[in-house]
């Protein structure tokens, strides 16, 4: 085992004077610090078993659980310790990563005194999977354990790392008395804590800036890095059309069930990153569906969907000048607007009958756009 590693897990136990909660351990891992707390990931099955929210204790210190998934979908849960001295692990997000060794090191225990032991399996992955939450998917993938080796009660919440110890996964099941598991990806991070300080998103992982088609998306990163909020909108129209195979004009449904879902994965995760999970398509389109939102065409919901991102505000829309290009918007998802609403000219807004205009045609980029960000499993 390295120094690294076993500088890095802690052991997560129950506060409870329950007896049948004394037998019951997890592990969990450091990923980012700041002023006297350190930031941790488990399971959220660990922190259920262990007896709830108020009886988590993190290598003996009381620990405040600030995010938690769904047990039967992202079992993660991020945790908060005062004083916890420990290293830190770097989170990686790997689009494809079958066949790649890893190492787990995790807690058990251990003979009829019930001693807690940790101790490092290796193994390769396997095949990935999707875990599911709230019509939401991410990455999970087959743990194969090397023969010899076996996953034990007490590895939820494990750190699965690489040769260089970066974590490609959290492991959260066993299979086969242990030779064979299940991890989820580092992604669940922003699915179940999407109002993260800014600053731990930015620590983690950096997003491929993949494109099926050639699109050159540093421009984008560097629009978004830098907090030019209009203009990196802007630029994530000028993106979509260019991906489309269009120079200006509207993307068509057409072009919204044929987009390549890298390049709107790519779009999504830089929009997610820099803001810290406030803006993107993914935020949106969540939004959109708890609304009812089909990609059908419905007037009211699209209104209700407008008084959420703040793109309707007192019964009116809003012109462009008055949408709030910062994170300062009290409006989760307010931002990027332009693919269902800027490609009509602003000086035209369907407020008033007068100018014809059909909200099917105003807003028929949207629909689709969530559908097709559904299809893609952002």
């Amino acid at each position: 085992m390295s120094l690294h590693l076993e500088e890095s897990i802690v052991l997560i136990t129950s506060a409870s004077e329950n007896s049948f909660k004394a037998d019951v351990i997890g592990t969990g891992f450091a990923f980012y610090q700041a002023d006297n707390y350190t930031y941790l990931l488990t399971c959220a099955h660990v922190v259920e078993d262990v007896g709830g929210e108020e009886n988590v204790l993190v290598n003996n210190i009381p620990a405040e659980v600030v995010a938690t998934g769904d047990v039967n979908g992202f079992d993660l849960a991020v945790l908060q310790v005062e004083k916890l001295n420990v290293r830190l692990f770097q989170l990686i997000s790997l689009s494809e990563a079958e066949n790649q060794k890893f190492r787990i090191a995790g807690h058990y225990l251990y003979g009829e005194n019930k001693n807690v032991m940790l101790e490092t399996v290796d193994g390769t992955l396997g095949k990935k999977r999707f875990a599911r939450q709230n019509n939401e998917t991410v990455t999970a993938w087959k743990l194969l354990i090397n023969e010899g080796d076996r996953l034990r009660k007490g590895y939820s919440g494990a750190p699965v790392v690489d040769l260089s110890d970066r974590v490609l996964g959290i492991a959260t099941n066993m299979e086969k008395d242990g030779a064979e598991g299940l991890a989820i990806s580092v992604e669940a991070l922003n699915k179940i804590w999407p109002q993260m300080p800014i600053a731990i998103s930015l620590q983690l992982p950096e997003v491929e800036l993949r494109s099926d088609v050639g699109c050159n998306y540093t421009k984008l990163k560097r629009l978004l890095s830098e907090g030019e909020w209009k203009e990196a909108d802007e630029e994530t129209a000028r993106c979509m059309l260019q991906v489309a195979g269009q120079k200006e004009g509207l993307l068509t449904e057409e072009d919204m069930d044929t987009f390549p879902c890298t390049d709107l994965r790519t779009i999504d995760q830089l929009w997610v990153k820099y803001s810290g999970g406030k803006f993107g398509f993914s935020v949106q389109k969540k939004i959109y569906k708890n609304l009812g939102g089909t990609r059908e065409f419905e007037q009211s919901v699209y209104e209700a969907f407008g008084n959420e991102v703040g793109w309707r505000q007192r019964g009116k829309w809003l012109f462009d000048f008055e949408i709030t290009f910062s994170l300062d918007t009290d409006y989760a998802g307010h931002l990027p607007f332009r693919v269902c609403l800027g490609h009509l000219p602003w000086a035209v807004i369907p407020n008033s009958p007068i100018f014809g205009f059909s909200w099917s045609l105003w807003f028929g980029a949207c629909g689709p756009l969530f559908s097709r960000v559904e299809t893609c499993r952002l």
